[in-house]
């Protein structure tokens, strides 16, 4: 029996490349944020005491309420906006894993994704595994700003996702909030 992964060829990705020249040049690596220091000590005694406690069993799916409650609470603190914790708010193990569920559960064969290119390398294959199309607009050096045009040139009736981020990963650009308006609504 042979094993065929659903996964495209995704090679050797920019943050490999840019995590062993990091090691190789002794320097601060940016591109993929590990941290340059060990935890604190409180955190991992505090982490040791709640596993003593029995607090080691998987989590709700969509996390632990109590947690869930505080990243809402830090939500309205920070920016104003206080999502409903029960229904808003979905802890996941990371970025990736939260990528992939998003395109897991919104893209079906055939279904189109708009995609910003250069962009983080989960994108593309996470898209390909679940048979969806995807469609990439190049954002150029130096400015990285985005075509707005050619992304609208780009919707059609299968256009399920644009992946959007801000700043921009990998190339760090800033969205300004009129790339965040619709261009209908600007035209009105």
């Amino acid at each position: 029996m042979s094993l065929q992964s659903k996964l495209p060829d995704v090679g050797t990705t920019i943050f490999t490349i840019m995590s062993r020249l990091a090691a190789e040049h002794n320097a601060i690596n940016l591109s993929q944020g590990f941290p340059d220091f060990d935890a604190d000590p409180a955190l991992i005694l505090a982490v040791s005491e709640a596993m003593a406690k029995g607090q080691n069993q998987y989590a709700p799916m969509p996390g632990l309420p109590d947690l869930n409650v505080a990243i809402a609470r830090k939500l309205h603190g920070d920016y104003g906006w206080m999502p409903d914790p029960e229904t808003e708010i979905t802890v996941t193990a990371g970025g990736t894993q939260a990528l992939y569920s998003i395109i897991g559960a919104m893209i079906s064969q055939g279904d189109e994704v708009i995609v910003l290119e250069p962009s983080y390398d989960s994108y593309i294959p996470s898209v390909v595994s679940f048979g969806g199309v995807v469609k990439t607009v190049q954002l150029l050096p130096p400015s990285y700003k985005v075509n707005w045009d050619e992304v609208e040139s780009l919707i059609t009736s299968r256009t399920k996702l644009i992946m959007i981020n801000t700043p921009h990963n990998p190339c760090g650009v800033v969205l300004e909030q009129s790339d965040l308006q619709s261009p209908r609504r600007n035209r009105a």
